[in-house]
C-alpha cells in the first residue's frame, strides 16, 4: 500500500474559504511534488497545471463589464 507524507497545512483552518490563491497553488505544487517523487509524472503534470489555473484570469461575461 502506498502512503504519501503530506505538507502540514499552512493555514489555522482547512476550511475553503479560509484559503488564498496562492496558498492553494502551493499546496497543488506541494502535492505535485509528491506525486513525482512517489513516480506519478501523469499526476504531478496534472496538479502543476492546476496551481498555474488557480491564477488565470476568468473571462469577462458581458453583464460584468461596465461601460464608462
Amino acid at each position: 500500500m502506498l502512503s504519501l507524507s503530506l505538507p502540514a497545512s499552512p493555514v489555522l483552518s482547512d476550511s475553503p474559504a479560509n484559503l488564498s490563491a496562492l496558498v492553494l497553488a502551493d499546496r497543488f505544487l506541494s502535492l505535485a511534488e509528491a506525486a513525482d517523487r512517489a513516480g506519478y509524472t501523469a499526476s504531478a503534470s496534472s496538479l502543476v497545471h492546476l496551481a498555474h489555473s488557480v491564477f488565470d484570469e476568468q473571462p469577462r461575461h458581458p453583464a460584468d463589464v461596465r461601460s464608462h
